[in-house]
């Protein structure tokens, strides 16, 4: 899996000063308003969405590098608890009376957001590095005990304490708890007697005297949150262990109670109501008592019982194994009893028995099936082998390495056969392993085996049946555990291990491959901060070690294309040794068999790159990569399909480097690489033909690939391997890519000097023939492009009579629709479209010389089907068919970028026309800076320029980001060298509100802002005066109001306030913005896609005093268009845009116009209010009441604003959408809407 190109750790570095800034700034007004009087009080309710904001936008993204915040916690957490207190404060002294519980999401209690913060950072940064901060004044244990009980009480008709109020609360209370003198001296009041104490399930209050009031209460909250399971259950378990370890509640029996009720619940039998979670507690309690208690003896006594129960209950209950985190904390609790034993020089017998007990059940434990067992496991193993005397430590050592052994086979050729070992506890003895190096248990004369086992598990893999991957933990786990080697033991001690070479090169090697080749992003770092722990732990003892730690970078090796491309690349040329290692597991499971298709893709180009670096310039030792990779593919069973995948690109990668091998070392040994080449393509092929494969699309992928990159081996099989050393770029050998980017006329050449093949690949040229034309059918995305481009290698070794004859074929394919539900590959387009390279060397007439182009058009005029059509532009995207026949395919172009089409799958035309604005970018790009292309550009301009603009304001996110870079092709590169507009578009987030107002104001500097040749082809484009303006304009509002009204919230807040900013500049440009939606909605009527939006904006704009100042647009006319937009329509939302728009048209004599308005204006407003009213009064007998309510609402509006209180009464009380005729016709005659 890659990593992001651009690190977040790296991301959250550059704006982490923002983000802390914003959030200093939002705090203060979340917590506190105004008083009035010049101070602040705190506030009662905050909004949900603050809150959010402040947590996911500003705490959350500090999760990876949390110590950044460590500067601002002293300001902000403070600030956050002292207005928790002051809340509480206030409202005890009843100041603040009690929040009523609502329905509305939309308000927080004060108290819940500051927890929500407080538990944000607990999250961040850790609870114990958070609640330090908080106020630790005794005075404020008893008004935090106080409120939580008060919310314990609080009835349901009253707001409820959220999860985090509880945690916090109790987190801060076992922080009071580190007071340094008697709770006796803080509480309030004593327990009176032991009739008033609370009956808590178990649990018998101490006699040995009377307990603070605090610990009474404190007590049975505690336990009851200690079964709960939320986050509460953390911060009850710190607030037990705290209370019971203090010294004044140890004198007094509290801490002998608790451990008689702990033992006591684990003893519960089954049959009682207890859940997972109340035992996790009690445990959790426990493990806490005795990690406290570590560096004393208060809990000696209780060891053997503790011990004896806890082993019990995890083998005769069924709760406890039942649940992951009731193991791992009964884990925590054995190895704190052996690591308290074990403080003994001379244990007893029973201490013995017991540390020997607890060794085994952790060894059990590393099979585990949860990872949190797991580790928990280890970790106790490791910490209590370090306690252990010699003897017994060197015993786990050897029960660990033993068990790595167990269940590894042998395959014939002596390779460990890992497929029958347990992935899980593999993870569990390699993780125990490397903690044991961590602790430096093992002695250095056990470390070759270790060593060993260390290796094997750096290469583990295993998969599930559903083909998840079960090895990246014990990866991981190897890369802890070297990375503990090279820090805990010295140089001296590794060179001591022997292993045929230096155990620290062998190492590192390893390191190295898995840091290029893993394809967990986690494992490659891990890797690489391993290699990079070792280097620097033990200088000089890695070749070029130096160079190899700024290669195999930390952040490089993040993106796994980038590792396995350059990363592997740079590390082979640093030294052979590590070039063989890489390419020697390119063709294992982290290569060639990795589950994932672009991994192999790019396992495959790495293999070829790295072979020909190792080779040098001798094709001897490039012949012998070849045969090694053709030999492993005739092992492989057919249902290998990823295998055979991954090989076969490798071969074409080596294939792909032959040229540059042979110009470095001569003719020597190509004889016999073509000859081998040759061999295993015609096995290829015959397979490809003969057998049936599982996922046919990868093998016809990679077939497709080895044709094209096969191209220097045919030429050098046909011309002779003599002849490709002749001066002349013609028969010199060319790679299969570089064959890509050559141009029509150089093809034509080579393909007239190669002439025709010998007799001994005609075999071959059969079967490339056949298999091609079946990889033609495939549909696949990923086999189109591969498989068009090896009919051209095709086409070039083909005779012409048989070239014209397969050309004609693929005409044929392309012109006619097959019937029924078969449609046309589309391979069968691309070939077509890339065969136009090599027509010349045809001998056609004029008319036949077409056929490619009229074949195209053809189907394009009689299938309108949307896959078909994206088929085609995707083929003519780039192309030189299109490049040099823009008159024939310019419309075909232009249809594409009108395509609307519409179906249950929603809009399939935007497909169509994303395909067609990337063609028109492409042919812009080659056209704009060719003098002699000028005409041609004109054409192209003014057909689809306008376009183009439509579609970049357009409301489809996909679309409108593809025109915004076509747009930015047509724009001007500079300003004398200062200003980029196209950079300018470019980094112009495609939604917002910057990039809209560009748009607009495109128009009035295009002359400065357009390309020159752009700019003089629009100044030529259309008739004598150029794009006319209204045209510009209308075309970029019939795109821009899809934005501004049925785009998603934050695509129509940009849109319209660009619209709002651009009108707002000057008279002309409201002028311009109106008129045109004036225009396009005479224009657009019938088409609901474009009307029903402009109505909404035309409505928008009305109320934002926007359109009433436009002198240019009859208001009347204005009515009559939108009267004839919802005639007998069935669209409800196009007759409520024009309700809204008679509503504001209606209002527009009630404003006695603006400054500079001439009467004739107001007499055409009063005249379109009229006629506005005339509508509004006819609509109130529509049929649809919802229509009627919407047309009454626009009428309570009117009534207001015209001060007619008497007749806007006549609207209240009344039901309008089930109201009688002689009710609407007197509403009408009130309000003269007749």
């Amino acid at each position: 899996m890659d990593a992001p190109e651009e690190d977040l750790d790296i991301k959250l570095q550059k704006i982490s000063g923002d983000l802390i800034a914003e959030f200093d700034k939002s705090l203060p007004s979340l917590l506190r308003k105004s008083d009035g009087s010049g101070g602040t009080v705190v506030r009662s309710r905050v909004r949900t969405r603050e809150t959010d904001r402040l947590i996911s936008s500003f705490l959350d993204p500090f999760q990876e590098l949390p110590q950044l915040l460590d500067p601002s916690l002293p300001k902000w957490l403070p600030q956050l608890g002292d207005a928790f207190l002051e809340y509480h404060h206030q409202q005890n002294r009843g100041l603040r009376r009690a929040l009523l519980s609502t329905r509305s999401d939309l308000l927080t209690p004060l108290p819940t957001a500051i927890c929500r913060l407080l538990y944000t950072f607990c999250k961040v940064r850790g609870e114990k590095v958070t609640v330090r901060f908080l106020s630790n004044e005794t005075r404020h244990l008893e008004p935090l005990l106080s409120a939580l009980e008060e919310a314990e009480r609080r009835p349901e008709s009253q707001l409820q304490w959220s999860w985090e109020e509880r945690y916090i609360v109790l987190l801060w209370l076992s922080h009071l708890m580190f007071a340094p003198f008697d709770l006796s001296t803080i509480s309030s009041t004593d327990a009176e007697d032991d009739e008033g104490l609370p009956v808590i399930q178990g649990f018998s209050w101490p006699s040995d005297g009377k307990l603070p009031g605090i610990a009474v209460r404190i007590l049975p909250l505690a336990i009851k949150y200690l079964a709960v399971p939320g986050k509460e259950r953390d911060a009850a378990k710190a607030l037990l262990v705290r209370i019971s370890m203090r010294k004044d509640m140890q004198q007094l029996g509290v801490l002998d109670a608790l451990i008689k009720w702990s033992v006591a619940a684990l003893q519960v039998s089954e049959t009682e109501n207890t859940t997972p979670y109340y035992h996790i507690g009690v445990l959790s309690f426990i493990a806490g008592v005795l990690s406290s208690s570590a560096s004393t003896s208060d809990m000696d006594s209780y060891l053997s019982t503790l011990f004896d129960t806890v082993h019990q209950a995890t083998t005769s209950s069924t709760t406890i194994p039942s649940s992951a985190l009731a193991r791992k904390t009964t884990i925590k609790v054995i190895r704190s009893i052996a690591i308290l034993l074990l403080r003994n020089p001379s244990p007893s017998d029973s201490a013995t028995a017991t540390i020997e007990e607890t060794i085994s059940f952790l060894l059990e434990s590393l099979s585990d099936n949860d990872t949190p067992v797991r580790l928990a496991a280890s970790k106790a193993l490791s910490v209590i082998t370090l306690q252990l005397p010699p003897d017994m430590a060197s015993q786990v050592v050897e029960a660990v390495l033993d068990s790595l052994s167990a269940n590894i086979l042998r395959t014939p050729f002596g390779c460990r056969d890992l497929s029958a070992v347990n992935p899980l506890e593999w993870h569990g003895l390699t993780l125990t392993l490397s903690h044991l190096l961590y602790r430096r248990s093992p002695p250095p004369s056990d470390l070759l085996a270790i060593v060993s086992s260390l290796l094997t598990a750096l290469a583990f893999e295993r998969r599930s049946p559903s083909g998840t991957s079960t090895g990246t933990n014990v990866r991981d786990a190897a890369c802890f555990g070297i990375w503990a080697l090279a820090r805990r033991y010295t140089t001296k001690e590794l060179l001591a291990v022997q292993q045929g070479t230096s155990i620290l090169q062998t190492l590192a090697t390893e390191l190295i491959v898995s840091a290029c080749l893993d394809p967990a992003g986690n494992i490659r770092r891990g890797s690489s901060a391993a290699l990079q722990e070792l280097i620097g732990r033990h200088p000089d003892m890695v070749e070029k070690g130096i160079w190899v730690v700024q290669t195999v970078d930390y952040h490089a090796v993040a993106l796994r294309s980038r590792a396995l491309r350059e990363v592997a690349l740079a590390a082979t040329r640093l030294a052979p040794r590590y070039g063989e290692a890489i390419l020697d597991a390119l063709l294992g499971w982290r290569g060639v068999g990795d589950v994932d298709a672009q991994s192999r893709r790019a396992a495959g180009q790495s293999f070829g790159s790295i072979a020909a670096e190792l080779a040098g310039d001798s094709v001897i030792k490039l012949k012998e990569s070849a045969s090694f990779v053709l030999g492993k593919t005739k092992g492989l069973q057919t249902r290998q399909a990823e295998e055979r995948h991954g090989l076969w690109l490798s071969f074409a990668a080596l294939l792909d480097e032959l040229p540059g091998v042979v110009e470095k070392g001569g003719q020597s040994g190509l004889d016999d690489f073509v000859k081998v080449g040759v061999e295993g393509l015609q096995g290829i092929m015959e397979d490809c033909q003969g057998k049936t494969f599982r996922k046919p699309e990868l093998i016809a992928e990679a077939a497709s690939m080895l044709i094209i990159s096969a191209f220097p081996l045919l030429q050098a099989a046909t011309l002779g391997t003599g002849d490709v050393f002749r001066e002349g770029t013609v028969t010199r050998l060319l790679s299969g890519p570089a064959l890509l980017t050559k141009t029509g006329a150089e093809i034509s050449l080579l393909a007239e000097a190669l002439g025709t093949g010998p007799d001994s690949l005609e075999k071959v040229a059969g079967l490339i023939k056949a298999n091609v034309h079946s990889f033609l059918f495939r549909p696949e995305e990923e086999v189109i492009p591969p498989a068009s481009e090896a009919g051209l290698v095709l086409l070039i070794f083909c005779g012409k009579a048989e070239r014209e004859r397969i050309i004609r074929e693929w005409s044929e394919a392309v012109r006619h629709r097959p019937s029924g539900r078969a449609s046309t590959a589309g391979g069968f387009f691309s070939a077509l479209v890339i065969s136009y390279s090599i027509i010349s060397t045809l001998d056609l007439g004029e008319e036949d010389r077409a056929l490619i182009c009229d074949a195209i058009l053809e189907r394009w005029a009689t299938d309108k089907d949307t896959d078909t059509r994206v088929l085609m532009l995707r083929s003519l995207t780039g192309s030189e068919l299109l490049e040099q026949n823009v008159p024939v395919f310019l419309r075909l172009v232009a249809e594409g970028l009108d395509d609307y089409t519409t179906n249950a799958r929603g809009d399939v035309g935007s497909l169509v026309r994303f395909r067609a604005v990337k063609a028109t970018k492409a042919l812009w790009e080659r056209l704009k800076d060719r003098e002699e292309d000028k005409s041609t550009l004109s054409m192209v301009v003014s057909e689809l320029f306008l376009r183009i603009l439509r579609l970049s304001a357009e409301k489809l996110d996909r679309v409108r980001a593809e025109a915004q870079t076509a747009m930015a092709a047509a724009l001007a590169p500079s300003i004398e060298q200062l200003i980029s507009h196209a950079a300018t578009l470019r980094t112009s987030t495609f939604s917002s509100r910057r990039y809209f107002g560009f748009l607009l104001e495109l128009l009035g500097a295009r002359q400065g802002r357009l390309h020159p040749a752009m700019a003089e082809a629009v100044s030529t484009g259309e008739g004598k005066e150029g794009l006319l303006e209204e045209q510009w304009m209308d075309e970029l509002m019939a795109g821009f109001v899809s934005s501004a009204d049925t785009g998603n919230e934050d695509l129509v807040i940009a849109t319209r306030a660009a619209l709002c900013d651009f009108c707002e500049q000057s008279d002309a440009n409201n002028n311009a913005v109106c008129t045109s939606l004036a225009r396009n909605l005479k224009r657009f009527q019938g088409q609901d896609r474009v009307l029903v939006p402009t109505l909404e904006v035309i409505a928008f704009l009305f109320h934002v005093a926007v359109f009433g100042r436009c002198v240019n647009v009859d208001c009347k006319n204005l009515c009559l268009q939108v009267q004839k937009a919802g005639y007998k329509t069935g669209n409800v939302r196009k007759l409520e845009a024009c309700v809204r728009v008679y509503g504001a048209v209606a209002a527009l004599d009630q404003d006695g116009g603006s400054a500079g308005t001439t009467s004739g204006d107001r007499r055409k407003k009063s005249e379109g209010a009229v006629e506005a009213r005339k509508r509004l009064g006819a609509l109130m007998f529509h049929p649809w009441p919802r229509i009627r309510s919407l047309v009454v609402d626009e009428l309570w509006g009117f009534a207001i604003t015209r001060s007619h209180e008497p007749v806007a009464e006549k609207l209240k009380g009344v039901d309008w959408g089930t109201a009688g005729k002689p009710a609407v016709k007197e509403l009408i005659g009130a309000l003269t809407l007749d």
